[in-house]
């Protein structure tokens, strides 16, 4: 060990003047003065006071021009809490050609196993919708719909002439086997056209290929 002109003990007064510098870097760090108890409830306290700071601004917006969303939904209707995580798997754009009614209880049931409410539903409608979905609703007046069931009925009464109708015994007596086609096929467009007829008609009499 090492000493000076005077016979100190270098090595010791180096050791002495590294332990007063981490003392006085702790002195300046707060982490090492605050309680860790201290410091979460310090974290929190801020937390708050940024999600309050938030609920403030989103209230003074609303105020000034209503909830964020269509306009063609009403001030109340556009009022939506949105569940964590809200996401719909697997659900099919409307295109405008599917059955009306049975896609958009499909829609609803997707709606309600993701924790939604029928403003949920409303609200992310549009997102659902196909190109023909949007120039419909996107064409209507300002505050067309206070409710999910006005909005509901109405998609439903303006989709009733674009969507494949339902088929009946005499559009299967209709479907013969064209030139030249292959058995398997006649017999693909035969069943196709089975699936779209309902089973009250389809239970009045057999009908077969032709």
């Amino acid at each position: 060990m090492g000493r000076d002109h005077r016979g100190r003990d270098t090595g010791g007064y180096r050791e002495q003047k590294r332990v007063r510098g981490q003392e006085v870097n702790q002195d300046r760090d707060l982490r090492y003065n605050i309680p860790p108890k201290d410091a979460r409830n310090r974290i929190n306290r801020r937390a708050t006071k940024r999600v309050v700071h938030e609920n403030l601004r989103r209230i003074e917006y609303d105020a000034a021009h209503g909830p964020p969303g269509l306009r063609q939904f009403s001030s109340h209707l556009r009022q939506v809490v949105w569940p964590r995580n809200f996401k719909l798997e697997k659900l099919k754009k409307y295109d405008g050609k599917e059955n009306r009614e049975n896609w958009i209880t499909l829609y609803e049931i997707a709606v309600r196993s993701a924790a939604g409410d029928e403003h949920v539903m409303a609200n992310y409608f549009p997102v659902v919708l196909d190109q023909a979905g949007h120039q419909w609703l996107l064409g209507l007046p300002e505050d067309s719909f206070d409710s999910w069931e006005e909005l509901r009925q109405a998609f439903i009464d303006n989709f009733i002439a674009t969507c494949e109708q339902p088929g009946n015994k005499y559009d299967l007596e209709r479907i013969r086997d064209r030139k030249n086609e292959p058995l398997r096929d006649y017999i693909r467009r035969f069943s196709d056209m089975c699936l779209k007829i309902p089973k009250k008609f389809s239970r009045r009499g057999h009908i077969s290929l032709h």
